[in-house]
């Protein structure tokens, strides 16, 4: 048994045609046809059903199975390779959402060994996104932000920051002018949100789910940016944690209902990751960094 049998074998129970996985991998369909009866023969069991060559193969109990462990060992493989090529050049790929790159990483960069700089290379992508790169292995490190409870137990992670969520509007929208505010309230209003790759869009939907409203979304972006000059231009307002600095022109008014999810922060890597010295350095210098700041001020 070899990779590249595993690689052809998921691929044809994906495509379910061996001429589809031939015409992916580049290769003739007698050597898929050769890939799978040599995994068959070590196995000792029939993979595939093969009664009518003009329809779909399909799969037998042991096949079924066999194709788990096979995206298992090969999620694993790539997890191998990606970890011992970060380890080799003793850098750390480090994911971080917009809003954290822009909100809290500049408040620790002073704290940090300028050579540490040279070390790292940041991914900016959302917390979602972040969290899933980090279990495939595509990232290292990653600063990232949950709602309420963290639920990934292959993640090791350190909480340095939790804020609360808040409605941004204009300074000259009428709302603008109480203190607080119940989220039913607000099922007339148009809103401007970041994208599905965000907790920011977590906390939204769970909040539209509570009160039974169905949101009126007029723009939404990666970019928070983008987000914060639609609401000033009266595009919308916005859910979005406290974290966010508000430019001239916005201002935040406080949810009063009782049941709000928190935007949580902090560091996380995989537990199983076995760092370099020179990695486990700059692991323990960046969560010293953000665990050191007072992050209510």
């Amino acid at each position: 048994m070899n990779i590249k049998e595993l690689q052809y074998y998921l691929a044809l129970t994906e495509l379910k045609s061996f001429s589809q996985v031939a015409t992916r991998f580049h290769v003739s369909q007698p050597t898929i046809t050769a890939a799978i009866k040599r995994l068959e023969r070590e196995l000792g069991t029939q993979l595939l059903i093969r009664a009518n060559p003009h329809l779909p193969v399909e799969l037998t109990t042991t096949g079924q199975q066999v194709q788990q462990h096979a995206k298992k060992i090969l999620a694993e493989t790539q997890l191998m390779r990606q970890e011992v090529a970060h380890t080799t050049t003793d850098q750390l790929v480090i994911g971080m959402p917009p809003i954290i790159e822009i909100n809290y990483f500049p408040r620790v960069a002073s704290q940090l060994p300028t050579t540490l700089f040279n070390q790292i290379q940041p991914v900016s992508q959302g917390s979602l996104a972040a969290l899933k790169s980090l279990q495939n292995g595509q990232l290292d490190l990653a600063v990232l932000a949950y709602l309420n409870v963290f639920d990934a137990p292959a993640i090791q992670l350190t909480t340095f920051d939790t804020q609360a969520f808040s409605i941004i509007v204009a300074t000259d929208d009428p709302l603008a002018q109480v203190a607080t505010v119940h989220f039913k309230d607000l099922r007339e209003r148009q809103f401007v949100a970041l994208k599905d790759n965000f907790v920011h869009r977590q906390a939204f939907r769970q909040l539209c789910r509570q009160h039974h409203i169905r949101p009126n979304v007029v723009f939404e972006s990666n970019e928070i940016g983008s987000i914060l000059n639609m609401i000033r231009n009266h595009m919308g307002i916005a859910l979005l944690s406290n974290s966010v600095a508000l430019p001239i022109g916005l201002t935040r008014i406080t949810l009063a209902d009782s049941e709000v999810p928190t935007f949580n922060v902090g560091v996380a890597y995989r537990r199983e990751m076995q760092f370099s010295p020179t990695q486990a350095a700059l692991r323990s210098n960046l969560i010293a960094a953000f665990q050191s700041v007072d992050w209510s001020v």
